[in-house]
Parts: structure tokens; C-alpha cells; sequence
């Protein structure tokens, strides 16, 4: 993680020197993020739900285009790590007892595109709004099994696994504020939505002979805490 924020750094003031230009801002953002996910089950004898909400990281440099006083672009590139996890039960018609929940670790490269609307409401602080879409490439992805009923079956090791599509899209709304530190320097605190709109599991790569989640349509949601610095040039 080290390695990838000094990465994050010296690439913002890089490409800050190369484009200086009027309009264009670069900065840093810091996202806190709350996983989840909702899925569908076909001709399943299972039935499927979250394991819960759990907590994420994100951080990485972005570019911002001011096209109007009250209107701009940003692109970003973010790497993230997320959870999240997938309890599995059995219907009533199905007479073997089947409690197990599959928790995942996974990477991405994450870059929104966003529009954002920034109006006064008083010195120094403007209210934002904004919307966008975006894309998750997987970098990498781990999981583990646990029976429920048997804690002991399976290992508590994270094993690395190709269960899960290796890109990722999504839609983005959000709001927040701004806080115009100097004419040239500006904090911004978003709060967003960040909704999955293709299927992120891949039902004939299920290399975990131990699992039998098979046909099933999982899509990944969060709620994010975008916390920005940037520096208009």
C-alpha cells in the first residue's frame, strides 16, 4: 500500500508540471468505503444473501477540468480493497442442511468519471452535487469458506480464487461540500453511491470444489466517503 500511494504522489505533481494549464486541478483522494451486495439465484435449491455491510479503503489521484464557475469534470484512478460476503442457505425443498457463508478480499483499479455542480452558500464553502459512472478492473481476489454449522470444516486461510468477473461497472450519485481553502487550494468531502450494474460472478469458473454456489447473479454496491484535496493550476 506504501509503495502505491508514493506512486499516487509522484505521478500527481508529474503530470501536474507536464499539463499545467487554466481550468485543469489535480488532487488526492482518501474513500473510506461500506461493501455490500445484492444477488439472484436461478433454478437453485439455495438461497443467497449478504453477509453484511463491511468496511473498505481507497485512495489514489485524480484530475479535475473546470469547464464553467459552477460546473467541472473529474477522472480518477483509484486503488481500492473491498469485502464483502455471501451467506448460503437451503430451500425447504431441499433435504440436506446447507449453511455456509463465502467471504471475499478484493483489489481493484477503480476509475469513475464524474460531473460535479459546486454552488455558494457561504464564504468559502459551496455545496456539491454530482453523478458519473465507472469501471473496476480486479487486480486480485481472495476468499474463504466457512460451514456454519461446522466452523472446523474448512480452513480459515484466505485462498486466492477466480470466481469473480475481472471487471466491473457501475453507476455513481452523490453529494457533499467544498471548502475553498485559498483561491488556488480546495478540501472536499462527497458522499456517494456507487452502484454495480453487471454481474460480477462467473458461475463456470467456481474453482472451489468445497462450494456449490453456482447459478447466481451478484452485483457490487457501496457507499463511499470521498475525502479530496486539489490544487488548481
Amino acid at each position: 500500500m506504501k509503495k502505491i500511494l508514493l506512486v499516487s504522489v509522484v505521478v500527481l505533481f508529474t503530470i501536474s508540471g507536464l499539463f499545467a494549464q487554466k481550468g485543469i486541478s489535480f488532487g488526492l483522494r482518501a474513500i473510506p468505503t461500506l461493501n455490500f451486495t445484492s444477488m439472484t439465484d436461478g433454478d437453485s435449491l439455495y438461497s443467497y444473501a449478504s453477509s453484511g455491510t463491511k468496511m473498505g479503503i481507497g485512495f489514489g489521484p485524480s484530475i479535475r477540468y473546470k469547464f464553467s464557475d459552477n460546473f467541472n469534470v473529474d477522472v480518477s484512478g483509484i486503488f481500492t480493497w473491498q469485502k464483502f460476503g455471501i451467506n448460503q442457505t437451503n430451500e425447504n425443498t431441499n433435504p440436506l442442511p446447507v449453511d455456509r457463508t463465502e467471504d471475499f478480499k478484493v483489489q481493484y483499479l477503480q476509475i469513475p468519471l464524474n460531473f460535479n455542480g459546486q454552488f455558494d452558500v457561504a464564504q468559502d464553502f459551496q455545496a456539491l452535487i454530482n453523478f458519473g459512472v465507472g469501471t473496476g478492473i480486479k487486480l486480485k481476489s481472495s476468499r474463504v469458506l466457512t460451514d456454519n454449522s461446522n466452523p472446523q470444516l474448512y480452513s480459515s486461510d484466505y485462498q486466492t480464487t477466480s470466481v469473480l468477473n475481472f471487471i466491473d461497472f457501475y453507476l455513481t450519485a452523490g453529494a457533499g461540500a467544498v471548502y475553498n481553502i485559498e483561491d488556488n487550494l480546495h478540501l472536499s468531502l462527497t458522499v456517494q453511491y456507487n452502484n454495480g450494474i453487471i454481474d460480477g460472478w462467473l458461475n463456470n469458473h467456481n474453482d472451489n470444489v468445497f462450494s456449490s454456489i453456482e447459478d447466481l447473479t451478484l452485483k457490487h454496491k457501496n457507499v463511499a466517503f470521498s475525502l479530496a484535496f486539489y490544487i488548481d493550476l
